[in-house]
């Protein structure tokens, strides 16, 4: 037997092969489902006979079992040979009972009889009346006597082959039962019609045949200016947005499959007055005398989406100017690298030449108009499609998109250069104002954003070095040229004139018990242009100029006062200790030891809480001074670690030559443990070296509980890494630690 496809090969008792026909199965089946669900019709179970498989009888009585409705099987003779479940709950009697017995035997005395011109085989097919498959059919009125003495009123579906011949189907429908169903069918539509009426979002029963409106309630109306009988007979793709036309084929084509059984669409409908209403609309499936319908909620969301639209905007815009800002600038400039060919991307970086004389001169409100001025003129002056924004402060960027080909970064720089030129009125003062313009290709393949920013950047400063109001492109190693160098070191030394460089603490923590034993500080730059600027963005600069001896002492002195602050509040968490990275510019210099001894007193710390973590190339660039530094620092009580051990030289000779008491793995070894052999194996290695010289061992960058375990089952002593927190300003320490002091 084949059944929706599949082959089941079972035995048939040799007394019923004659009598049950796979071909009488397979008529009740499809007379069944074609009368209770027409949508369903052809999907129904399919039943005939496989020519290399018997017939399975207790798979047709299991499908027979599977309809809700009474229905019997009958030969010629009116003797039943065949019953579902249902027949003997009808009856009142197993459904065993009833095969074997006529038909008349359950009819009272005055409808025996009633069926045999229907089911007798000397009635020529052609004299029956037929359904729309030409099968003989016809439905008679009886009355059952049932076990419990109680009589029933039924009507009986009689229907057979095509051609008259082989067993006939009965289906017997309970009169009151179906009168029930038929008030309670009456009801829950009188029930639905309300609902719909008086839903307060848009509603709308459309065919699925034909896609046109039988019904729409009266907010659907008022949302589309419209009376609700203008929408009957049309069909919601009339009043689509052409654009949206296509936004739920698919799913309106699974729909009419069966396949699904709703979805959701957001699109725009076309009001009376012209414009549109961005609606969300809900789309479910259900049927009404045999029409399948599809229920339309149709949700208002024009003004979410506007909401939206303009948070959006905000997230993307710089406030003053209305121009891209810098993150969004950015991600679109992620986005046309990917997979773009060499010399297809152009970025322009502009600032604005001695904007800094207006500001202090005429104030920050009429700079900030200037600003907008030349933010206009520039987006006057940039083609279709590429993007115009505001880095920052004087700064603009702007993403060329050579659409495929070779990007004249060269033309566009000089346009822009040109359309900020004429003079500019700003509160009666007139302004001439230049700018000077670097650019820079996607010269490699694979180039990042931040290389192509930084190519343009320098590009940028050799043009301020030519004397400013000039177009240069970037050349190899331009950014290496001194003149960022310059400028940075500049802002640094204002920088921290002003305070801007601030300790932030990252927390350290016992890996067995996770107790937190202190913090490791860090530097970071609260740039007031390009906001919080990271280690690398600055100390190197501050090491070639010299302004790291300073900016190392005012780090020491800001983290230890806060510890103390820390400490005279009562907080617990500042009973631990704190670890300052020292370079090594301070190891060499003078006045670094007197600075120590200074700080330490000036904030009561007491140096047993204090580590100085120092690289293994600050020690080795001067060995002989470092050496001589760190054991006076080491007499005063303050520890020593070695930061970033590994990446350096390694040796165990310094090791045993310098006071260390600790030794720092590097986070680029941490972050292969457990997955990379090499680094899991000089992890290992370095724990080990820790324990046999009796130094502790800390990991640096633990991001995930794989490292955590694996460092556990090294026993490796301390840990501190994104999993454990990463580097933050007092201030949120204080607010997420504080309780518990």
């Amino acid at each position: 037997m084949v059944v929706s496809g599949s082959v089941i090969a079972v035995e048939v008792p040799p007394g019923l092969i004659a009598t049950v026909a796979v071909a009488g199965i397979a008529a009740m089946i499809a007379m069944v489902v074609t009368v209770r669900d027409r949508r369903l019709r052809a999907d129904a179970p399919h039943v005939v006979a496989h020519p290399s498989a018997p017939v399975s009888l207790s798979a047709g009585r299991e499908l027979l079992d599977a309809i809700d409705d009474a229905v019997l099987h009958v030969d010629a003779d009116g003797v039943v040979i065949a019953a579902n479940r249902a027949v003997g709950e009808l009856l009142g009697v197993p459904d065993d009972e009833v095969v074997g017995t006529h038909i008349d035997d359950w009819l009272v005395d005055d409808d025996i009889g009633v069926l045999d011109a229907w089911i007798g085989p000397l009635i020529a097919a052609s004299d029956h009346p037929v359904d729309g498959d030409g099968r003989p059919h016809v439905a008679v009125d009886a009355t059952l006597h049932v076990a419990d003495g109680r009589s029933i009123g039924v009507g009986i579906v009689v229907r057979r082959r095509p051609d008259g011949s082989g067993p006939v189907l009965l289906r017997l429908v309970d009169r009151d039962r179906a009168a029930d169903q038929r008030l309670a069918l009456d009801q829950a539509r009188h029930r639905f019609h309300q609902a719909f009426q008086s839903a307060p979002t848009g509603m709308a029963l459309v065919r699925l045949d034909d896609g046109r409106i039988i019904d729409a309630n009266q907010s659907l109306a008022e949302m589309l200016g419209r009376a609700p009988d203008e929408l009957v007979g049309r069909t919601l793709r009339e009043l689509t947005h052409p654009d949206d036309l296509r936004a739920s084929q698919t799913q309106r084509a699974q729909l009419e499959l069966g396949v699904i059984d709703s979805y959701i669409v957001d699109q725009r409908y076309r009001r009376r007055d012209g414009g549109y209403v961005t609606a969300r609309t809900r789309v479910a499936v259900s049927e009404d005398d045999g029409v399948m319908l599809a229920i339309n909620h149709i949700e208002d969301v024009t003004e979410q989406r506007r909401s939206a639209e303009q948070l959006t905007h905000a997230a993307r815009h710089d406030e003053l100017t209305g121009l891209a800002n810098r993150s969004y600038l950015m991600q679109v400039l992620a986005q046309r690298l990917t997979g773009a060919q060499p010399g297809s991307v152009g970025l322009l970086f502009i600032d604005l030449d001695h904007f800094k004389v207006v500001n202090d001169s005429l104030g920050h409100a009429l700079g900030d108009d200037l600003l907008r001025q030349v933010a206009e003129r520039l987006a006057g002056a940039v083609r279709e499609g590429d993007l115009l924004g505001r880095f920052g402060g004087d700064e603009f960027v702007v993403v060329l998109d050579g659409r495929g080909g070779p990007v004249d970064a060269a033309v566009a720089a000089d346009r822009l250069r040109t359309a900020v030129h004429p003079p500019v009125d700003v509160d009666g003062h007139e302004f001439f104002v230049t700018v000077s313009v670097g650019w820079s290709t996607n010269h490699d393949a694979g180039m990042s954003p931040d290389e192509m920013l930084r190519d343009a950047d320098a590009a940028m400063y050799r043009a301020k070095s030519r004397g400013r109001d000039c177009v240069e492109a970037y050349q190899a190693g331009g950014h290496e040229s001194g003149v960022h160098a310059l400028r940075t070191v500049g802002e640094l030394r204002r920088g921290l004139e002003r305070s801007e460089i601030v300790p932030y603490f990252q927390p350290i923590v016992e890996l067995q018990s996770g107790r937190l034993t202190g913090f490791e500080v860090v530097a970071r730059w609260l740039h007031p242009d390009r906001g919080l600027l990271p280690p690398a963005q600055f100390l190197p600069f501050a090491e070639e100029s010299g302004l790291l001896v300073t900016l190392g002492a005012e780090m020491m002195r800001s983290a230890l006062s806060q510890m103390a602050r820390w400490r005279a509040a009562g907080h617990a968490f500042a009973e631990g200790s704190v670890a300052v990275n020292v370079g090594s510019r301070q190891l060499v210099d003078a006045s670094f030891l007197s600075t120590v001894v200074e700080v330490l007193d000036e904030t009561g710390i007491d140096p047993d809480s204090v580590w100085f973590e120092i690289t293994e190339s600050a020690l080795l660039a001067d060995a002989r001074a470092a050496n001589s530094t760190l054991r006076e620092v080491r007499g005063l009580g303050v520890h020593l670690s070695v930061d970033d051990f590994g990446t350096g030289y390694s040796s165990l000779t310094y090791l045993k030559r310098f006071p260390v008491e600790a030794i720092k793995i590097d986070r680029s070894f941490v972050t292969g443990l457990g997955i990379e052999e090499e680094d899991t194996t000089i992890v290992e290695a370095v724990v080990q070296l820790g324990r046999a010289l009796g130094l502790t061992v800390v990991a640096e960058g633990v991001e995930s509980p794989l490292q955590l375990q694996r460092l556990r089952d090294l026993d490796c002593d301390r840990g501190q890494g994104y999993l454990f927190g990463r580097p933050r300003p007092a201030n949120l320490i204080e607010s997420e630690l504080a309780g518990g002091r």
